[in-house]
């Protein structure tokens, strides 16, 4: 049972209160009604909203109530929109994206016109953007990127133009949707291509999304050979380990930006700022650094014991949200298996971790165990990507998410 009523008694005043309990969670709002004492109390206390909750890092709070993804780390549980790991491991990119955005997995017709719209969109890019990009970082890059092509699109900026268009009218939101995925793609590609001296290549109304994007980023061939068809496909499966996970930082820093009512391309920005840190989509650039300090197996009990030590931080370990084994870390393995033709040397510094890690009580009674970022980083390198964009190349695969968040969240 998830519904009910929890009892309190405010052991200050006496006073019993009856907060409502909804799908396991009470309204923070309701806690207001819990006041302290008028006399005789802290300052502090005299606050004119009442009782207050105090969780940094909003570690049990929930701040909206999602139908598209759920997890139970008890079960090893992951579903988007209802669907298992297992049920959408073939989808491709149009497919995650109409399954997560609108929430029903689409017919051989609906998935064509997406990915005409997203490619449509993809050709209007370069043009506004390319001018724009400086010899930056490449997340950074990627916001100037944003920001130059926000600049030419004005008519997207409800400020600009009728502030509650988005929650009227979800044709011209899912259009909007349209675009910004659309962007990102595009200008992935031309930071990928400018920080290589390449030329980027030009979107085709022929490809899906994926494929579009690494023909733009020159990650494939113009005429992809079968070993470049293998590379998206392995980018595609992983992409579906990505796609969503939940209020994550990069999702909660979306809707942050959403609650002023805002465009998806101004939020999209926000996010991409708060991916950049090195505890969320920047551990991957940490963790790639540390590997090549270790630099060989035979140095990692030293390492692991500075980690227990508190001299060193172990990136790409632990979960706030899987107290176990991350369900996605064995899809990933899989994964690598298929590219073990490719040298990793650093790989094997990372199995020498966990396999040292997993006979460590200070890691087991901690439940610290391997995440999605520990091995993800050697999937990206694998098919071809630099190791300082790979935080950039995650985005390629979490924009289905973010973008599914911010239109629940404007319709709400």
């Amino acid at each position: 049972m998830s519904n009910g009523t929890l009892f309190i008694r405010d052991s200050r005043t006496n006073v019993g209160y009856e907060i409502p309990i909804h799908r396991n969670a009470i309204s923070a709002t309701d806690l207001g009604r819990i006041k302290a004492p008028p006399i005789g109390s802290h300052g502090a206390d005299q606050f004119a909203h009442g009782l207050r909750v105090y969780d940094p890092g909003l570690q049990n709070t929930a701040v909206t109530e999602s139908a598209i993804s759920f997890f139970d780390h008890e079960q090893d549980l992951l579903l988007y929109r209802g669907y298992t790991l297992e049920q959408v491991w073939g989808a491709d990119f149009e497919q995650m994206f109409h399954l997560l955005v609108w929430g029903i997995f689409p017919t051989a017709a609906q998935r064509e016109e997406l990915q005409q719209t997203l490619a449509r969109h993809m050709q209007n890019v370069p043009d506004i953007v390319y001018k724009a990009i400086l010899n930056l970082p490449p997340l950074p890059l990627i916001m100037a990127g944003l920001s130059a092509y926000l600049a030419g699109v004005p008519d997207v900026m409800p400020a600009s133009r009728e502030a509650t268009m988005y929650q009227t009218d979800t044709e011209i939101a899912d259009e909007v949707i349209s675009k910004t995925v659309a962007a990102y793609g595009v200008i992935f590609a031309i930071v990928r291509c400018h920080r290589l001296g390449l030329t980027p290549e030009l979107p085709s109304l022929d490809l899906p999304y994926y494929e579009n994007v690494f023909r733009m980023a020159r990650l494939v061939n113009p005429t992809p050979s079968q070993e470049d068809l293998m590379r998206i496909s392995y980018f595609r499966n992983f992409g579906n380990l990505n796609a969503e996970h939940g209020m994550a930082l990069l999702v909660f820093s979306t809707l942050v930006t959403a609650s002023s009512l805002t465009d998806p391309i101004s939020c999209l920005i926000s996010a991409v700022a708060a991916a950049h840190g090195p505890l969320h989509f920047g551990a991957t650039e940490s963790a790639q650094r540390t590997l090549r300090e270790i630099r060989e197996p035979k140095n990692v009990p030293a390492f692991i014991e500075e980690v227990k030590a508190g001299k060193r931080k172990l990136f790409g370990y632990g979960h706030r949200t899987y107290k176990g084994m991350d369900p996605r870390v064995h899809r990933i393995k899989s994964i690598l298996k298929d590219l073990t033709h490719v040298d990793q040397p650093l790989l094997k510094v990372a199995e020498a971790i966990e396999m040292a890690a997993g006979k460590d009580d200070y890691f087991l009674s901690r439940g610290l165990y391997p995440n999605a970022d520990f091995y993800g980083n050697f999937v990206f390198t694998g098919i071809g990507f630099e190791p300082d964009i790979i935080p950039a190349a995650m985005l390629v695969h979490r924009i289905i998410g973010v973008m599914a968040h911010w239109r629940e969240y404007t319709g709400e």
